[in-house]
């Protein structure tokens, strides 16, 4: 299978120099940043890495396996991000790269200046509802999967560093000062969904989230949402597209449709009868919705993750029956 490239560095790959077969680095400086490229071409472990400013590390292509402080081991593939305080180790292992399968990654080191500025006029002007703390960037290891925007603003800095333009530091300016946004906004989504019921008799946004998820299959609309917030509809949907990125709407599809991929693996029951429990009324608007979010309709779901799950059944059999001496 081809490796996915979310990023695209094919400007980069044709100027800079190959010199390290293990983490060979080119570093772009800019005046608010530095924008570093990793490539590895062959096998290596426990291959350590620290930054003296907050950083973000973004999979570009291959496979690493990351041992972070505090944090379980865990595969670093395409499409993915961990942000690292400063000064933060990173130890790393490269189980699969090669000199024709290379791993590459990229990494951005943030001045904490700047971020500081970019939390100060966002704490001013769009406080967050009921988080004292307000925006900032994360003091501890914060792993997640890049949204389309995040890739969208990688692939701009990226162009930015390698066109040559003199004028880059200020282009630069304006993309830092997005994606630092867009990553506060994802880390501020983060804390409040992984559990909203801890937060909900303190925070009217965790409330209404727990509400949500609580009532699917119901029609939800925001209005009831923004009632159960104890917030006008406006300032509602207002504060919501600020603090989780998304339209309320658009949380709202994304999680019926999330309950709905639970359902296709885990029980028999019709797609039809999935539509329903899942709040769709209309069977065709629910497929339309889980393709756009899917990219394939939910019996392709099925059959696929099906499929998957066989064949990992035979492979587990056949190491038991390997292990267990039979042969």
């Amino acid at each position: 299978m081809k490796a996915r490239e979310n990023i695209n560095i094919s400007k980069h790959l044709q100027t800079r120099q190959l010199t390290d077969i293990v983490e060979n680095r080119t570093a772009y400086s800019l005046q608010a940043a530095e924008l570093n490229i990793y490539e590895t071409h062959a096998y290596a472990e426990r291959v350590e890495l620290r930054f003296g400013h907050p950083v973000l590390a973004s999979m570009i292509r291959g496979k690493k396996v990351m041992h972070l402080n505090g944090t379980p081991l865990f595969e670093f593939l395409p499409g993915e991000s961990v942000m690292l305080p400063s000064h933060e180790l990173m130890c790393i292992d490269f189980p699969e790269a090669t000199e024709t399968n290379p791993t590459r990654c990229l990494a951005l080191a943030l001045s904490e200046e700047k971020i500081h500025h970019f939390t100060d006029v966002l704490n001013e002007k769009y406080p967050l509802v009921d988080m004292p703390e307000g925006w900032k960037i994360t003091s501890k290891n914060f792993y997640f999967t890049n949204d389309a925007a995040v890739n969208q603003l990688l692939n701009r800095l990226v162009y930015i560093c390698t066109e040559g333009n003199q004028a880059r530091d200020v282009f630069a300016e304006l993309v830092l000062q997005e994606l630092t946004i867009r990553l506060m906004q994802t880390q501020a989504r983060h804390l409040l969904l992984t559990n909203p019921g801890a937060q909900a008799n303190q925070n009217r946004l965790a409330y209404a989230v727990q509400y949500l998820r609580e009532h699917l299959h119901e029609d939800l609309t925001v209005g009831t949402l923004a009632q159960k917030a104890c917030m006008s509809e406006p300032h509602f949907y207002r504060c919501f597209k600020q603090q989780f990125g998304l339209t309320p709407i658009e949380f709202i599809n994304r999680e019926r449709i999330r309950q709905a991929t639970e359902l296709l693996t885990t029980t028999d029951r019709t797609v039809t009868d999935i539509s329903y429990a899942c709040g769709y009324n209309n069977v065709n608007y629910f497929l339309k919705v889980f393709r756009r979010q899917v990219g394939i309709p939910p019996s392709h779901f099925r059959r696929r993750h099906h499929s998957r799950s066989q064949a990992q059944q035979v492979l587990l059999a056949t190491t038991n029956y390997f292990d267990n001496g039979a042969y």
